[in-house]
């Protein structure tokens, strides 16, 4: 069964001319080499957790070819996050695509931010030995204000129900269900933002040093030690070009949520709140 996505995510046409120009030839060829071995980089997250920033900070750097939530990648990515019945039908195509924008991208480094890939870790872990993973978290006050203010990340909490259930992408099992059913949009989120944050845990114990978990206040707050950070993960010989911060949006969050968003948002993640 395929699952219906909302129209803001994008379906694309991967038959167009200038990508099919660009991902055949020789490119095409040596992704089909079953020697060539891939090293993509990708970014993981919840929605508005800082994923697209990264990404737009690394975007510049001459080493680095960096996509960006496209299509038909990202289509692919969420559907099989939200279920995972389908990746027997798209995880195939999903690693055949890596490997011909990998090729395609030479002598640069792929990297790619679809951030819900968070879900398919592992399999992509296996698929490309040499792949490196940068997990995204932000504060959940920050994340959960985001979200409702971001009109296509608060429609996954708007129209949880045309969705599966268990739902791995919004935090939705069996036991939670209804609870969560009669939860605000900012409870819901903050159980999104909960099941990401247990989730990079769990990647941070199964990928070990192939993983580097980012946090977007650190990145705010320091940012050139951070990107040191990175730049030495990702092994580039020329530093990350410092990005324009904006540190008002540390902040922002309590502003935009109530007493009564924050209770609950407390009340959803427990003693996580803080971890960010």
């Amino acid at each position: 069964m395929t699952i219906q996505l909302p129209q803001h995510i994008s379906s694309g046409r991967s038959h167009r001319v200038a990508d099919f120009l660009r991902l055949t030839g020789q490119q095409a060829r040596l992704a089909l080499d079953p020697h060539y071995q891939p090293d993509p980089v990708f970014v993981l997250g919840t929605g508005r957790s800082g994923t697209h920033w990264v990404a737009w900070i690394l975007e510049p750097h001459a080493a680095l070819h960096t996509l960006i939530e496209k299509p038909p990648i990202f289509r692919w990515v969420t559907e099989m996050a939200i279920d995972p019945a389908a990746e027997g039908r798209l995880l195939p195509d999903l690693l055949r695509r890596y490997r011909l924008e990998a090729a395609s991208a030479r002598p640069r480094r792929l990297l790619d931010k679809s951030h819900p890939n968070i879900w398919l870790a592992e399999k992509l872990a296996e698929a490309f030995p040499a792949a490196r993973f940068i997990g995204v978290l932000r504060d959940v006050f920050g994340t959960v204000a985001s979200s409702l203010r971001h009109e296509g990340v608060r429609y996954w909490v708007e129209n949880w129900n045309a969705y599966p259930v268990p739902n791995r992408f919004l935090g939705i099992n069996e036991e939670n269900r209804d609870a969560y059913a009669r939860m605000s949009l900012a409870g819901r989120s903050a159980v999104r933002w909960h099941t990401h944050l247990r989730r990079l845990d769990e990647l941070e114990t199964v990928l070990g040093d192939r993983m580097i978990r980012m946090r977007y206040h650190e990145l705010q707050t320091n940012t050139t030690r951070e990107l040191s950070r990175l730049q030495e993960f990702l092994e580039l010989e020329e530093p990350i070009p410092q990005p324009k911060v904006n540190s008002d949006s540390l902040n922002r969050w309590r502003k935009d949520l109530s007493e009564r968003q924050i209770a609950e948002i407390r009340s959803v993640v427990g003693e996580d709140f803080d971890r960010s």
